[in-house]
């Protein structure tokens, strides 16, 4: 594990913000409404997730909720409701889509730590995370239909790619609401883990990223993102390019000459 910077831990709430060994968790902290997201909280979430990309010490960015949920979805008694002057078009696309763009394009992996429940956009954020990992009795919903609304945060972009058409059409259509057992039998998340065990597999897998070859593993992100909608061609030129990046990385003269020596790497992430 390479030298990280001291544990840095800001408490601005409804968003709480903590970096340690190059890992940065971000909290979305209205507990006492399932962490559904005003608009207050919405910008300060934004504002976090666009810092993390940017912050050369967060090699790895963990999404979570605090206490029993991960996010119900945005707070409709908050006045993000029908009628009014409430525009959900022009709000969707200048508050929320540039927040979820930011979380794909970014090579830096997202992890997503999730407890309770994760529906609506709370389920979309998790989504797209390049891993999920759930409590056993979490549970996941593409609930809008409930309220007489369709998908919005992506959820019809990612659900068919990880379950197909016709699975996603059905719990987009009848916002079923599943388990995350169910869930990793489907393949939306990576793992379902007992309660107790959801910090440490969490933090397993993070430290695991944060002290690995980071300019590989980004590259690795960046390949896998044009694999899903480019072609094959476009998908071997991406490895070329990534390939020519990590040749030139420091983590790999270590990782050949760590092979050859037969020990463990010790790579500094440059």
């Amino acid at each position: 594990m390479p030298e990280a910077p001291e544990a840095n831990v800001t408490t601005e709430a409804p968003v709480l913000i903590e970096t340690e060994n190059f890992i940065r968790t971000i909290t979305i902290n209205r507990p006492h409404r399932k962490n559904a997201l005003d608009g207050e909280t919405e910008t300060l979430l934004s504002k976090a997730i666009h810092r993390a990309v940017d912050y050369d010490d967060a090699r790895v960015i963990i999404l979570t909720g605090a206490g029993g949920d991960f996010c119900a979805g945005a707070d409709l008694a908050s006045g993000m409701s029908g009628g009014g002057e409430f525009d959900v078009t022009q709000h969707l696309k200048e508050e929320i889509h540039p927040t979820i763009i930011a979380m794909r394009a970014s090579n830096k992996p997202f992890i997503a730590k999730v407890r309770g429940n994760a529906v609506g956009l709370g389920c979309n954020f998790a989504l797209m995370c390049d891993m999920i990992f759930a409590s056993e009795t979490a549970r996941f919903s593409e609930i809008f239909v409930r309220i007489g609304l369709s998908t919005d945060g992506g959820g019809s972009y990612l659900m068919p790619r990880r379950v197909g058409y016709v699975k996603a059409f059905e719990l987009i259509t009848t916002g079923a609401m599943f388990a995350a057992p169910e869930a990793e039998r489907l393949g939306i998340i990576n793992r379902a883990c007992a309660d107790g065990d959801l910090d440490e597999v969490v933090a397993d897998i993070a430290g695991k990223l944060a002290g690995g070859p980071f300019v590989a593993i980004q590259r690795c992100k960046a390949n896998l993102r044009e694999s899903m909608h480019g072609t094959l061609q476009s998908t071997l030129d991406a490895e070329a390019e990534s390939q020519g990046e990590c040749f030139k990385s420091a983590d790999f003269a270590e990782g050949v000459m760590a092979f050859m020596g037969k020990r463990k790497p010790e790579f500094k992430g440059k």
